[in-house]
């Protein structure tokens, strides 16, 4: 059989061997894996248990709303609608610890309308939190529509409208009110709707003219009140309403006259009617002779050692008529401490530039109570009777006299309660107007309940000091 021959080349001509160099393998199967794998997720489930059980997570709404801040507002623009009031409610989860720490300032919800125009945006509302661990799932309302406008104001005038009456017998005139326009300002469709700002007045049955600071509202041409506008400078209005009494018609106070002393150990410590006043109807003419007080029959204190209650009738000039024949007089009646009635002239005080004022009486019965000394002590000097007219005007006004006393003594009535003061401008005159009494040359008479009077004459020193008149007191009875 012929053989194959081979063409086998020289050894020096072949390439030279590779070195063959060793490499560590890592030989691990794939239950190896699965177990180590397995173990990891077991320690993992493991320690999330522990931590769990040690502070675990909770989830709940926040007990309380957030309010919205509002940001990012246009210049020259200005919401619609108030979105002051806008709170937003929150579903939290967090760990317990988070929980037991958490206040609402940790929380901040914000409306940001930064680059936004006129018209109708629906917005976003972003919540930021301080506490890292705390998640916000939920927002309720989580968008807000804001209508945007054009801040705009413009003048408007004032208007006062008087909500109720008057007393019977009394009319009231225009009221007097400053200022007598404000400018309104806000959105420009709000403002448009704006015709006056109003404010209402009631007078709560007034005799006398009546004074009030009340607030303005903006309102539209149906007197509804429009929202989202500021009313400047203050959006208050200084008010004030006449009061006067109808012709032929005159209230004047009750004075109850009293006749004998109570027992011994006990005196007169108030007297009250009821009514206080009365209205008297008649000619006028023959009205204005009527004094600002009308007397009863006298109310018999003698003997009393308690208050004396009992309806008296009215001594009522002829061709005059009252609205009631009878008011109810009481007269406290107490065990003495010590006590005294004085005659005390009426000082008219506070009365305006340029008017004048009478009086339907030139003084009044102050009934005093205290220690004895303090009431032997007692001269003209220590005890007076204001009439304060201040910020009254033109017209009749029944006045209650206020009484300055020294420490240690109590008034517990004044006869009458109230004092009728005409007041009338320059050209109607006035030539029974009370003074302010002066110290020197002036004198008053002071009537004790009881006791002997206090009389004496104020006379100058002659460096400006006034030497006190000398007075006398004994105990009563």
């Amino acid at each position: 059989m012929a053989m194959e021959s081979v063409d086998l080349q020289p050894e020096s001509d072949l390439p030279p061997a590779p070195i063959a160099r060793s490499r560590p393998t890592i030989q691990m199967n794939l239950s190896d894996l699965g177990t180590l794998v397995l173990s990891l997720v077991l320690a993992l489930v493991i320690w999330l248990i522990a931590v769990n059980q040690e502070n675990p997570l909770i989830k709940e709404q926040l007990a309380e709303a957030i309010p919205v801040t509002i940001v990012g507002v246009g210049e020259g623009l200005q919401p619609v609608q108030d979105l002051s009031k806008e709170s937003v409610t929150l579903e939290l989860r967090a760990p317990r610890t988070s929980w037991e720490s958490m206040k609402n300032d940790d929380f901040r919800a914000v409306l940001d309308l930064t680059g936004l125009g006129p018209g109708e945006h629906d917005v976003a509302v972003k919540v930021t939190r301080r506490d890292p661990q705390v998640s916000v799932l939920a927002v309720q309302r989580p968008e807000l529509t804001v209508i945007l406008d054009r801040l705009v104001e413009k003048e408007v005038p004032v208007q006062v409208e008087i909500m109720d009456g008057t007393a019977y017998g009394y009319d009231w005139q225009a009221p007097i009110y400053t200022p007598v326009t404000v400018t309104v300002s806000g959105p420009e469709s709000q403002v448009q709707q704006v015709t006056k700002a109003r404010a209402e007045i009631f007078l709560g049955n007034a005799k006398s003219q009546v004074e009030r600071t009340q607030t303005l509202v903006p309102v539209d041409g149906q007197n509804r009140p429009v929202d989202g506008v500021a009313v400047a400078p203050s959006g208050r209005v200084q008010v004030v309403v006449p009061v006067e009494q109808w012709p032929g018609r005159k209230e004047v106070a009750v004075r109850i006259k009293l006749s004998g002393p109570p027992a011994a150990g006990y005196r007169l410590s108030s007297v009250r009617s009821e009514p206080s006043t009365v209205v008297l109807q008649g000619d006028p003419d023959m009205l204005s002779q009527v004094p600002g007080y009308i007397e009863t029959e006298p109310l018999d204190l003698a003997g009393a050692t308690a208050d004396v209650r009992k309806r008296v009738a009215l001594l009522l000039p002829q061709e005059v008529t009252a609205d009631m024949d009878f008011v109810m007089a009481t007269a406290g009646v107490s065990p003495i401490e010590g006590g005294i009635t004085v005659s005390e002239p009426l000082i008219v005080r506070g009365l305006g530039a340029g008017l004048s004022a009478d009086t339907a009486l030139a003084e009044v019965d102050v009934i005093l109570s205290g220690p004895m000394p303090l009431l032997e002590s007692l001269n003209e000097d220590d005890v007076f009777t204001i009439l304060d007219l201040t910020g009254l005007v033109q017209g009749t006004h029944s006045v209650e006299p206020a009484v300055l006393y020294p420490e240690g003594i109590r008034v517990d009535g004044v006869i009458p309660e109230t004092v009728e003061v005409v007041i009338k401008a320059p050209n109607l005159g006035a030539t029974d107007a009370l003074p302010v009494l002066p110290a020197g040359q002036t004198s008053a008479t002071s009537t004790l309940t009881g006791t002997p009077t206090i009389t004496g004459t104020v006379t100058s020193a002659g460096d400006g000091s006034t030497i006190p008149p000398t007075s006398t007191a004994m105990p009563q009875p």
